[in-house]
């Protein structure tokens, strides 16, 4: 990624996994664990930005995932992996149909935008 002006930005974007899913009761622990398992293998591979877990306030069984990648080709690559093999297979286990999203960010702003918009002349 490079920094032109004040935008962030990638010739070809970036692209976001987001899952959402629920944990089989009393079982939230175990998808967590398996989730980390799957973010650590996913650092390996080519254009892996970051990943995040977390869990739903006031819904423990509410599990999401996220994952940045910086370019298409290496989601792709990513998406044919033994990694994402076991992603798919973890979210079988979810008792409710999960919500799995592929978001293409052409645009990133950081915060010398906000700044730049909230402290300039109107």
């Amino acid at each position: 990624m490079i920094l032109v002006g004040l935008q962030i930005a990638s010739a070809s974007g970036m692209f976001q996994i987001s899952l959402r899913m629920m944990a089989r009761p009393n079982r939230s622990l175990e998808a967590i664990e398996a989730l980390r398992s799957i973010r650590i293998a996913a650092r390996m591979d080519r254009g892996f930005i970051e990943g995040r877990i977390y869990q739903e306030a006031g819904n423990p069984d509410a599990i999401c995932f996220e994952q940045d990648w910086s370019s298409e080709p290496e989601l792709k690559s990513h998406i044919r992996s033994s990694c994402f093999t076991d992603l798919l297979m973890l979210m079988e286990t979810s008792p409710v149909a999960p919500i799995l999203e592929i978001h293409s960010v052409i645009d990133l702003f950081g915060m010398k935008y906000i700044e730049a918009i909230r402290y300039s002349e109107r």
